[in-house]
């Protein structure tokens, strides 16, 4: 039982034995340039968003982390919430307003030097928070599967309504705990008219017009784990663990793959794949060190948040 609950915080927080072939030949091996840092420590990333040419990090549930890619400089301000209180999601409109949730019941607006400007009580508990143009997507963790993954509104809107044909899924031999952690989405940064969304054991990924228009896209050449695997794992290891389309209209995946000989088992990825919007596979790097997040793909190299904190990139092919 203590195994399988460290699983499902470990799981959570990231956020069998089968295996799929790899797509071509073996992965070239490539070495991240860094650029500079470390931007962040080691603790738990809870939310992403962009914002022009900086990219904008919840650290540790109380942290607003900004990396300027263009300027190579970052900052750090602290949230002002109350002792004990954390934060977690990160969501910015179209407006330019910042988004999180306060505790799992509060939805919150930031300003940029930390300052809770705005607080909205929540009828329900909440597990995530994304924006799609003018709207809020909200995750709510109270959800029964089969139904809506996420619902989309205003911030202080009165209803909200599905977005997507993103659904959770039932998992009928698992714990509700279990089912929660393994329907939790995330969704990643686009260049183009879909966004990609992802549940943590899939290797697919749902591509979502800001209308909810969706389609499903299967990502051929990633290792996958049964559910129960990601449950009892302290490092969970994921087909997915970040996506983003760039301006090509090419879909990027960092993926948990496996360590090289000798390397640490740190929480990251050690795949970069490269996809077409149909699916096509389009090339596959291993790296030589795990990477967190993929901050920015541009015409010459993918630029990554590493295990060790720093900025670094590596060629686009």
């Amino acid at each position: 039982m203590k195994m399988r609950r460290a699983g499902l915080v470990a799981l959570a927080v990231a956020l069998g034995a089968c295996r799929t072939e790899p797509v071509g030949q073996a992965p070239a091996l490539a070495a991240a340039v860094p650029l500079f840092g470390p931007v962040i420590g080691p603790e738990v990333i809870g939310g992403r968003a962009d914002e022009g040419g900086d990219v904008l990090l919840l650290a540790g549930g109380g942290d607003l982390v900004r990396i300027g890619l263009s300027t190579r400089r970052f900052s750090r301000v602290k949230l002002r919430v109350g002792v004990g209180d954390e934060c977690w999601s990160l969501a910015r409109l179209g407006d330019g307003s910042l988004w999180t949730l306060k505790g799992r019941r509060t939805l919150a607006r930031i300003a940029s030097d930390g300052t809770i400007v705005r607080e909205l009580p929540l009828a329900a508990a909440h597990f995530g928070l994304f924006g799609a143009g003018d709207r809020l997507l909200f995750q709510r963790a109270d959800f029964a599967p089969p139904g809506p993954a996420l619902l989309a509104g205003a911030p202080d809107g009165p209803s909200r309504a599905p977005w997507s044909a993103i659904a959770t899924r039932t998992f009928p031999s698992l714990a509700r705990a279990s089912v929660a952690a393994l329907n939790m989405i995330t969704c990643g940064p686009t260049h183009v008219a879909e966004r990609p969304c992802w549940f943590p054991d899939e290797a697919a990924v749902s591509l979502v017009e800001e209308d909810g228009t969706t389609r499903r896209v299967t990502l051929a050449g990633l290792d996958i784990v049964t559910p129960e695997a990601l449950l009892t794992s302290d490092n969970p290891r994921r087909p997915v663990r970040d996506a983003y389309v760039d301006g090509a209209g090419m879909i990027w995946i960092l993926s948990s793959g496996t360590p090289p000989p000798g390397a640490a088992d740190v929480p990251g990825g050690w795949l970069l794949a490269r996809y077409a919007l149909d699916g096509a596979p389009r090339g596959v790097w291993r790296l030589s060190e795990a990477a967190r997040l993929i901050l920015r793909v541009d015409p010459r190299f993918v630029i990554l948040l590493m295990s060790t904190g720093m900025v670094g990139q590596v060629p686009r092919w």
